[in-house]
């Protein structure tokens, strides 16, 4: 299912949609966020005949501070009457609940605020601890802005988890990571009507389904094809064996001779030893 791909821990979630189905977006969306087991009382929308002022975009993000401020107070409440049989590193304890928060469509937003406060308004939600995700649906041929192009490189820039719908058939999901890897990958994508099925491309398991492993890979994996040969034949081993490198060689032991040629003019009288120095 779509939802398994959507619904994860990616903060901002992007949807391009390249087949202008804005109408479905809300629908669509809170459908995912069901299939994941969301409640209703989890998830928040900001309505679209309140975009004109900026005071409705804060009122969100109150809204979603101030449940959580109830909810620790009730619970703080049930603690203290139970205080009796309530351990005290329990008593300090609270939940926090985290909202999914869908956005207007990025054309009915910038019909009313300006391409940085839209930004701007992203990314407190982004920064929010009460927000566990944001989604927005884009569609490019709906953007009426003369900066079109660069505002929704923005909000890709803002996102997550980016769902490119190109065809009817085909989609694209870019992931970004935590740690800072990145994955792009493509899926066959099916509409029935109970689900959205989606197979992913270039050899991968289906969403939901368990890994195969390739007949390939049970096979021992045989070395590839290069210029540069690693292992030795028999003849080369012999020859390599044999060869006696030149730290290796030994000289056989001999007496020293000297070799000496006698010259015309040597003089060699015992009797008279200095009688060549004319004295």
């Amino acid at each position: 299912m779509l939802s398994n791909l959507l619904v994860t821990k990616q903060k901002v979630v992007l949807i391009i949609d390249e087949l202008n189905r804005e109408r479905i977006a809300l629908r669509f969306i809170d459908s995912l966020l069901h299939e994941q087991g969301q409640e209703a009382g989890t998830i928040k929308t900001l309505p679209i005949g309140n975009l004109r002022h900026v005071s409705s975009y804060q009122a969100l993000l109150n809204e979603c501070g101030n449940n959580n401020n109830n909810n620790n107070n009730n619970n703080q409440s049930g603690e203290a009457a139970d205080f009796k049989s309530v351990p005290a590193t329990v008593m300090g304890a609270s939940t926090k609940a985290e909202y999914n928060v869908i956005l207007p469509t990025l054309a009915d937003l910038l019909c009313y605020q300006t391409p940085a406060y839209i930004f701007s308004f992203i990314n407190r939600l982004r920064r929010s601890e009460h927000v566990r995700r944001v989604f927005l649906w884009a569609s490019p041929q709906h953007l009426q802005h003369h900066h079109a192009q660069y505002i929704l490189a923005g909000c890709e820039y803002l996102a997550e988890l980016i769902l490119r719908l190109e065809t009817e058939t085909l989609m694209s999901l870019i992931s970004r990571k935590p740690g800072g890897g990145v994955s792009n990958k493509r899926y066959a994508c099916q509409v029935t009507k109970t689900e959205f099925h989606v197979t992913p491309l270039d050899g991968q398991a289906a969403v939901g389904s368990p890994k195969q492993p390739s007949p390939e890979a049970e096979q021992t994996a045989e070395p590839a094809s290069s210029t540069f040969k690693i292992e030795l034949d028999e003849d080369e081993v012999v020859a390599r064996n044999a060869l006696t490198l030149p730290y290796e060689r030994t000289s056989e032991p001999a007496e020293g001779n000297i070799i000496y040629t006698p010259d015309a003019d040597d003089d060699f009288d015992d009797e008279d030893p200095d009688e060549d120095l004319c004295i």
